[in-house]
């Protein structure tokens, strides 16, 4: 099973992604794009995944951790790109 959220902070596009990898065992991970790449324009888009370390119990649970982390990480322009 798999769910995502798309969150916007900082001039950022966060996709957040979480899935089972077994049952009771979910990995997440985000995908952060610059708004502006979006608004010229352009067809190919840079991206950068950062994938939690940490394995989490329930989808919720996970999601909460994976959201935190985007905005937190948008808020500091610290997502690679």
């Amino acid at each position: 099973m798999e769910d995502s959220l798309l969150l916007e902070g900082n001039g950022y596009y966060c996709h957040c992604s979480v899935f089972e990898v077994k049952p009771g065992a979910w990995e997440a991970s985000v995908l952060f794009e610059r708004k502006s790449d979006h608004a010229t324009g352009k067809t190919l888009i840079d991206g950068k995944r950062h994938k939690l370390s940490a394995t989490f119990a329930s989808r919720d649970e996970a999601m909460q951790a994976v959201s935190k982390y985007a905005l937190d990480h948008a808020a500091r322009d610290d997502t690679g790109l």
